[in-house]
């Protein structure tokens, strides 16, 4: 902010609120959640709870469909699995209620080996340890309140059986799904326990060193859970953002060579296009019923919503800012990048100094090798303008008839089954080695 008051923010995004496949709304998005996320592990922990660390793959091949292996371990066995028709009845008792399970987050993370083809997997954070009021019967009218009274250490024999039950429930659930997609005994089933805040973050930072990634310090378990965008995939895998950064800077004429991840355009299109039809309007992150609450984070809204919330509040400036604009090929550099943070804070700073932010920018982009003419400033009535007719057609969208949506529905589906022969053919010609990643 400078002397007089103005501020400066950055306009013209197109602020679709994508997790999935927005490199500008993701970095918003998964930054909130990971804050949300420790916000609830870091209190749970210090209360005297523990947190389970879980991670749940699949083996997988080539010749796999993305949506098959997305919906098999999401749609089919995590719900089960969480509904504990195994384990909550356990012969020894209900071992759901001696363990205290006050709820779950799940995150799936997406990666592609060169190999192995399409790898979602779930990493998953259950809170055990706590003790709430029951929840009142279906249609008494009453409110649930989900405030944990109390907190303990679950016995490790329970734990131990926790662990043997959940891994043998995702092993057969996964099997009767689809025996092509029968996990490793050894590596389908990962957990680790989660006693402190400081087993909190060092079980972040021991999960990303092994994931093949350089993070900062202080990397959590909030960040685990949240920011998979910044993790690099291991043994050569990319992540989603890889594909589409890899494609930009290939469609812009540079090397194949001197970049990161495999693929040419040609690969990279189909992989993009069967990744963004797949998994539009899927769920990337759930919080169990009422654990938001209980450590006063939110409500039980769909995660959309405060999707939606984080990059309004992201995209929020005075009337009187001064407006910077990010051309689209700008944004993905920036993203590719990971200096979202720093260009914020390099036309804060110039304000600040009463200097020309878009000057402040720019140089900060010439610096690492970003154009720097994609940057430039736009009036209060430019952006107002912009923004209205962005409403526009999000209203217009919003209106849309079923009849319109039918063969909305229709077309994506013709497209995905293109992008996934398209993928068989150029990508993965043959079925590849069948070992697990």
């Amino acid at each position: 902010m400078s002397p007089d008051g103005e501020q400066v923010g950055r306009k013209g995004l197109n602020r679709c609120a994508s997790v999935w496949a927005c490199p500008v709304c993701e970095a918003v998005i998964r930054g909130q959640r990971a804050t949300d996320a420790d916000t609830a592990i870091t209190e749970h922990v210090r209360n005297g709870g523990m947190v389970l660390f879980v991670t749940f793959t699949v083996r997988h091949w080539s010749n796999h469909d993305l949506e098959d292996l997305i919906r098999v371990q999401v749609r089919e066995v995590w719900k089960g699995l969480l509904q504990g028709r195994k384990w909550a009845r356990s012969n020894a008792g209900n071992l759901r209620n001696r363990l205290g399970v006050v709820g779950t987050i799940r995150v799936i993370e997406v990666t592609v080996g060169q190999v192995n083809g399409w790898h979602p997997h779930l990493h998953v954070a259950v809170f055990l340890g706590g003790r709430q009021d029951p929840k009142p019967k279906r249609g008494s009218g009453e409110k649930w309140d989900p405030t944990v009274r109390s907190y303990f250490r679950p016995a490790d024999a329970d734990l131990d059986r926790f662990e043997a039950e959940w891994k043998a429930a995702w092993i057969d659930g996964v099997t009767a799904a689809n025996p092509d997609f029968r996990p490793s005994a050894r590596d389908g089933v990962d957990f680790k326990r989660v006693y402190t805040v400081k087993d909190a973050a060092a079980i972040g930072k021991y999960i990303s060193k092994v994931q093949g990634t350089d993070v900062a310090t202080d990397w959590s378990a909030g960040a685990e859970l949240a920011m998979s965008h910044v993790k690099q995939a291991r043994g050569g895998n990319m992540k989603a953002m890889d594909i589409l950064f890899r494609l930009a800077a290939l469609r812009g004429g540079q090397v194949a060579d001197d970049l990161p991840g495999w693929g040419s355009i040609e690969q990279l299109l189909a992989l993009w296009s069967e990744y963004e039809l797949t998994t539009k309007g899927g769920q990337n992150m759930a919080w169990s019923e009422g654990l938001k609450r209980a450590y006063g984070i939110g409500t039980d809204e769909n995660q959309d919503a405060a999707d939606r919330q984080a990059v309004d509040a992201e995209d929020a400036s005075e009337a009187d800012a001064t407006r910077i604009h990010m051309s689209a090929r700008t944004q993905l550099e920036v993203g590719r990048k990971r200096i979202v943070v720093d260009v914020d804070e390099a036309a804060s700073e110039a304000v600040k100094r009463d200097e020309d932010p878009v000057i402040a920018v720019r140089a900060l982009l010439a610096l690492v090798g970003i154009d720097s003419m994609g940057v430039w400033a736009i009036t209060a009535d430019e952006d107002e303008a912009k923004w209205q007719a962005s409403a526009e057609n999000a209203a217009g969208r919003s209106g849309e008839t079923e009849d319109a949506r039918a063969k909305r529905k229709e077309r994506e589906a013709a497209d995905l089954r293109r992008a996934r022969a398209d993928r068989r053919q150029h990508v993965w010609k043959t079925t590849a080695t069948t070992t697990q990643e």
